[in-house]
């Protein structure tokens, strides 16, 4: 009896370890590699300018963003690597909306903000990964599919159909 408790217990912190999983079952966390470093650098070089002249912030999800639900920001350490951007990059765990409209804000600055979905990932063969990503600002997102190839350290990001969306540009 001990020894099947003793081995729930253990299943269940393995469980608990893996942290949050997409919906093919992959540990979000593996997704802050550095083809999804390439990714969202490619996003950031060729978002729309949607509003210029506003200062621009940045924030990165894992993962589905479902309504009335959690999602995973990405990492502190995630976000660094983009420190010689030189853009405002924040985490998703301080975002807030304002009203009337309920836009997504960057809470220091209370501007609009980019919000980068990086909802799916998989490795296809040893250096190439497809994926879904998207963005949103204020009422306007897109989403699209996206292949990343890898070659000794370096990445091409090609952009491939859009999936969903209401961005006309």
């Amino acid at each position: 009896m001990n020894f099947r408790l003793f081995s729930l217990g253990c299943c269940l912190l393995s469980l608990i370890s893996c942290g949050p999983v997409d919906r093919d079952g992959q540990v979000l966390a593996d997704y802050e590699s550095a083809a999804t470093e390439a990714l969202v650098r490619e996003m950031i070089r060729t978002a729309p300018e949607l509003n210029p002249g506003v200062a621009k912030s940045y924030s990165i999800t894992l993962g589905e963003i479902v309504r009335g639900r959690d999602y995973t920001p990405a990492s502190m350490p995630f976000l660094k690597r983009f420190d010689d951007l030189k853009v405002r990059m924040i985490s998703a765990t301080v975002l807030t909306t304002m009203p009337p409209s309920n836009d997504i804000v960057d809470p220091d600055l209370r501007v609009a903000m980019f919000l980068i979905q990086i909802r799916a990932m998989r490795q296809t063969a040893g250096d190439v990964w497809e994926y879904e990503a998207g963005w949103s600002y204020k009422n306007q997102f897109q989403r699209l599919a996206w292949k990343v190839i890898g070659n000794n350290g370096q990445y091409r990001v090609e952009r491939g159909a859009v999936v969903d969306g209401n961005f006309k540009g």
